[in-house]
């Protein structure tokens, strides 16, 4: 357990900062394609790329901070994070040209790799296992809150400063974010007395377990080809300036929160999985109609605030079984886990932009129900065992 000089609610708070931080830094890019397009001369589907690059790297190195952070601690992991977030994201804001604002995006990927396992493994560690659910879910919900605050911040910003405003804002809320935990992230620490390798072993042996981050992988395709292009869909097709979507992101964002919540709920609901696969392929359908039926603007806000809801309602359900099978690992769960997300998000803003360069938007549409519904098979399917290990504690 860790030893903290913050109550754990107060610590709660700490933490989902460090996660709607986060989460806002990774999503930004939406409200600014077209402005990056414009800048450095090439079009949206490559700029689009910049998202796939912070997944790249995202991925690769939440794979081995799991581990790290369960063997020596949260604290040095989750400090760390921050600091190479915030060398990124300023970096980015002086980028001369594309290549530069790209590698500012790789170093961002490498360090907000290490914030959100680390959050949620202490929340793990300082909660008793019945309040997992909800204290995930508020986790989460700070998640949603970047895509209903922060994104609307980054449009604005961007309308009176331009398009490296949003760095330099960020960067600054990075870096005082790090200073207070610094001072206050809990320092007597003490990590699984196991090898780095049998971390990995302890969860990686169940095949149950990467059927959950396989449909995790294919929800978070859906939910990034919706939410990586719905501001240029805006733009585009309604004739909004990056300022006029900061509103309707809002009111989408809002639906991550609402998932978020509600599935803090449902983590405890004796058939959750059923209730997961059904809203996948409802949030699916939803996906399709945003970019395919001519509606008014708000309308496709509503419907962009449902496939935010029905898509990341699992959120917070998923990191609970993963942590119910993880054991003492959790920190090494929670990282697999990141690397399903930054996989999902990869996949969702390449391909979403290879099907927005084939076929325009409709397309995009098709592949976010294509992979929310592949998702949804998978959790009917091959996951209903994942529950047993909840079903023996229990009974136990």
């Amino acid at each position: 357990m860790v030893q903290d000089r913050l109550s754990p609610p107060v610590l709660l708070v700490f933490l989902a900062i460090a996660i709607f931080l986060t989460m806002t830094v990774a999503l930004m890019l939406g409200p600014l394609l077209v402005a990056l397009a414009n800048e450095f001369h090439t079009s949206l589907a490559v700029t689009g790329q910049l998202a796939a690059a912070t997944a790249m790297t995202w991925g690769l190195t939440a794979f081995l901070a799991g581990p790290v952070s369960d063997t020596y601690g949260r604290r040095l992991m989750l400090l760390l994070g921050l600091m190479l977030m915030t060398l990124g994201t300023l970096s980015a804001a002086l980028a001369p040209n594309y290549g530069v604002l790209l590698a500012g995006r790789f170093l961002t990927g490498v360090g907000a790799a290490l914030i959100p396992a680390n959050c949620m493994a202490t929340v793990a560690d300082v909660f008793p296992p019945e309040q997992h659910g909800r204290a995930m879910g508020w986790l989460l919900g700070a998640s949603g809150l970047g895509a209903a605050f922060g994104i609307p911040m980054v449009a604005l910003l961007t309308d009176v400063g331009g398009w490296r405003l949003p760095f330099y804002a960020l960067g600054t809320l990075l870096l005082s974010l790090w200073v207070l935990l610094w001072v206050w992230f809990p320092r007597s620490q003490r990590g699984q007395p196991l090898p780095f390798v049998a971390h990995v072993r302890a969860v990686g042996a169940k095949r149950v377990f990467w059927y959950v981050l396989t449909s995790n992988c294919l929800q978070v395709m859906a939910f990034m080809g919706m939410s990586s292009y719905l501001a240029a869909y805006l733009i585009q097709s309604y004739h909004m300036t990056a300022g006029e979507t900061a509103l309707p992101l809002t009111l989408a964002g809002f639906g991550v929160v609402a998932g978020s919540l509600l599935g803090g709920r449902v983590a405890s609901h004796p058939h959750r999985l059923a209730v997961v696969a059904g809203c996948f392929a409802a949030g699916g359908l939803l996906a399709a109609l945003v970019f395919t039926v001519s509606l008014s603007p708000w309308l496709t806000v509503g419907l962009a605030f449902g496939v935010a809801a029905l898509l990341t309602l699992s959120w917070p359900v998923t990191t609970v079984l993963l942590m119910e099978m993880a054991g003492q690992s959790r920190a090494t769960a929670t990282g697999l886990f990141a690397v399903s997300n930054q996989l999902g998000i990869a996949g969702g803003a390449a391909l979403g932009g290879l099907m927005l360069s084939l076929g325009r938007f409709p397309c995009v549409g098709a592949f976010c129900m294509a992979t929310a519904i592949m998702a949804a098979v998978i959790v009917q399917y091959k996951t209903p065992e994942a529950d047993e290990s909840r079903r023996h504690a229990v009974v136990s």
